[in-house]
């Protein structure tokens, strides 16, 4: 026995020198931040003596923004200006100190850890200690308690709130120390708490310390010709209160900083009311972040309602906004979790092409180059250009978006897309293009509604080209406006698919999503489980073979619907993916006036695979009485009209006792209707109610046909017509 034990140990000692790992348990270890222990639902491990624990959770518990490139396999996680960059199983940290050095150039460093951020089962971990000080943390271990210690040293010395004074600005008399007047400029030199009251004309407040300071403004008024109204020159952070019960204004007559100016962190709170005029620049500007908490603030600006050099952060309060510029324009990250946010901007284009209009500088209702966030509170907006835009990647996790585009798209991210939340509402009653992702548009769940006069989701996969036009296919048709110019054939027709498969089976795509959600690491989305896609059916979608819609071959899936409500209305198509597409689940009502079900130019429009799970319901109402197969495994009904019915004509689908099983309005005239759900029972009789026309039909089989098909196509499903 001793010699079978010995045997078994060399064994394990072996393979753990071969594999050059090391895991240990790790039930016992946990990890603290400044006292808090932080709770992870995948139990930290050690590896090679380093602490490893999930990414995202260590990133947003020390208040840094993650974002994840599932090509590269690259965690991207930013702070304060901070980004800090590791690829899965590189030993290099970069971290991107968020300064340039006297030549501009970004000051860098590059960090080699001895353990990389690598997956262990399913899960990404990272070391603790090093994603720690990249931020700038002090880290111990304890070893008898077998515990990671992070504090932040970020002591708050409350000294400051002990400095408390008052300026009275009719009269430019004050309380207090650190307060110095001279004339109609008010400068303020120590930390402390001022209440501000009265009238400044023609002058301004300045504030240059090192110290934290607090703003009370208690029926304050202040006009300033040439400067900021309040300008932050110097501080650890300012604080603007708006006293509760009273109405503040501040005018900048010719500062294009705005009226108030900050170089470093600002917070604006209180129950007030804030007025904000800028005649010449930006409503508010700060170098640093700008948070929100609550309070009334109404601005009217030249340029920008608010320009943020670092993080915007909302959490309550309502903003009004009036600008030709961008509404709220963020150089780094937009996180928007509640209040109400109201915009209205008022660009003229200097041009306007098909799918885009020219501006003399940018006019967008929220803009955000690194990463967006909107997990709550209300949203409206009717913006000049896009509504809503990022230049990376934007996360939807709740709230209420109503918006309108009058010359462009809805939601535009130039890098992943991703909708979450039952709670969530987005309302886009005019746009070029809906919602827009330039890689890849993931939807959960939500309630969806999109008004476009190009296509209402559109996800390129990173692939944006144009398409090909040959043949024609469904007819001519008008263009309004003028959208969507140059793709078209020459006579206004639609493209004629290459022949399809014949035997309607399902091409499984090879590069399905891993996970169905937004693109995270292999660990897990917040809710701790890996999103997968439910069980495909094997021959329920149908494939556009390469060349179609313009042959590009790209097979990445770009769009992906799990869930939620969406009505779509759409002049090009409603779901375009420049790629492949999956539907597994959710309720999807569709409108193309022009278009037929699938295709080019149609509600369903993917230029690699597409996938249509059974739990998908598709009630699809189209102009156009020819299409091809969508290979559906649900059952599912398809009524060709005798004639084109109008927008506003209700569609009702109702069971034999007279129940209603799904009614849709269409935003947009059709001729053609198709419903698919698992709610259509074989054996049962349905009545389908169109306007003034009536049907009633015994579904016997997969598919079922009402009216005839005047304009060729090739059916739907595997069903005979009848």
């Amino acid at each position: 026995m001793k010699k079978i034990l010995s045997i078994v140990l060399c064994l394990c000692v072996a393979i753990i020198l071969l594999t050059g790992i090391s895991y240990v348990s790790a039930d016992e270890i946990t990890v603290e931040l400044d006292g808090k222990k932080i709770e992870f639902d995948v139990k930290p491990e050690i590896i090679d003596g380093r602490t490893m624990v999930p990414l995202r959770k260590i990133f947003e518990e020390i208040g840094a923004t993650v974002k994840w490139d599932n090509d590269t396999k690259t965690v991207s996680a930013r702070k304060n200006s901070k980004t800090v960059t590791l690829v899965i199983d590189s030993t290099d940290l970069e971290i991107d100190k968020g300064k340039t050095d006297d030549n501009g150039n970004a000051v860098t460093e590059t960090v080699t850890l001895e353990v990389p951020a690598q997956v262990v089962s399913g899960r990404t971990l990272v070391p603790a200690r090093a994603i720690a000080e990249s931020f700038d943390l002090s880290v111990d271990w304890e070893e008898e308690n077998q515990k990671v210690v992070i504090t932040s040293d970020d002591d708050e010395d409350d000294s400051w709130k002990s400095n408390v004074g008052s300026i009275n600005l009719t009269n430019t008399t004050y309380e207090g120390e650190g307060i110095k007047i001279e004339g109609n400029q008010i400068k303020i030199t120590d930390g402390g708490d001022y209440t501000l009251s009265g009238t400044l004309a023609d002058g301004n407040i300045t504030v240059s310390t090192d110290e934290k300071v607090k703003l009370r403004l208690s029926g304050a008024e202040i006009t300033s010709s040439e400067n900021p109204c309040i300008y932050v020159e110097d501080a650890d952070k300012v604080y603007i209160t708006l006293t509760e019960g009273t109405e503040n204004s501040l005018i900048a007559e010719n500062s294009e900083d705005g009226a108030i100016y900050s170089k470093d962190n600002l917070e604006i709170k209180g129950k007030g009311k804030l007025n904000i005029e800028s005649e010449k620049g930006h409503g508010i500007k700060t170098s640093d972040n700008l948070n929100i908490e609550n309070g009334t603030i109404n601005i009217i600006a030249d340029a920008d309602g608010m320009h943020i050099n670092d993080t915007f952060k909302m959490t309550g309060g309502t903003i009004d906004i009036t600008a030709i510029g961008d509404g709220i324009d963020c150089e780094s990250i937009v996180n928007i979790e509640g209040g109400a946010v109201n915009i209205e901007t008022n660009g003229i284009p200097l041009a306007t092409s098909a799918t885009d209009a020219e501006f003399e500088k940018s006019t967008k209702g929220i803009n955000a180059e690194w990463f967006m966030s909107i997990s709550g509170g209300e949203i409206n907006i009717n913006s000049a250009s896009h509504a809503i835009h990022c230049e990376d990647e934007i996360e939807i996790n709740g709230g209420k978006i109503t918006i309108s585009s009058e010359y462009d798209k809805g939601i535009s991210a130039h890098g992943n897309l991703t909708v979450n939340g039952t709670d969530t509402v987005i309302d886009i009653a005019k746009s070029t293009e809906g919602i827009e992702s330039k890689n890849v548009m993931t939807i959960n769940d939500g309630v969806i509604k999109v008004v476009a006069s190009d296509d209402a989701l559109n996800a390129t996969g990173g692939n944006s080209g144009a398409k090909m036009q040959v043949g024609n296919f469904g007819g001519n048709r008008e263009m309004p406006g003028g959208f969507a110019e140059g793709r078209m054939t020459e006579n206004g027709g639609r493209m004629t698919p290459p022949e399809m498969s014949q035997n309607g089976e399902r091409m499984t795509p090879p590069e399905m999503s891993q996970n169905g959600g937004r693109m995270t690491p292999p660990e897990m989305p917040q809710n701790g489980e890996r999103m997968t896609p439910p069980d495909m059916p094997q021959n329920g979608g149908f494939t556009m073979p390469e060349g179609f819609a313009g042959g590009r071959g790209n097979t990445k899936t770009c769009l992906i619907i799990n869930g939620g409500d969406l009505e779509l209305c759409a002049v090009n198509d409603c779901l375009d993916a420049n790629g492949s597409l999956e539907i597994n689940g959710g309720t999807i009502k569709a409108t193309d006036s022009n278009g037929s079900f699938s295709g080019a130019f149609a509600i369903v429009d993917p230029d690699g695979q597409a996938s249509i799970s059974e739990n998908a319901n598709l009630i699809f109402a189209a102009g156009s009485v020819s299409g091809q197969s969508l290979g559906l495994t649900q059952n599912n009904i398809t009524v060709y009209c005798e004639s084109t019915h109008t927008a506003g004509d209700k569609i009702t689908v109702s069971d034999s006792k007279g129940n209603t099983v799904y009614e849709y309005t269409p935003n947009g005239s059709y001729r053609a209707f198709l419903i698919a759900s698992q709610n259509i029972k074989t054996g049962e009789t349905y009545t389908v109610t169109i306007g003034s026309e009536s049907f009633k039909t015994e579904i016997t089989e997969q598919s079922t046909v009402i009216g005839t098909q005047t304009a060729g196509g090739m059916g739907f499903g595997r069903g005979q017509m009848r």
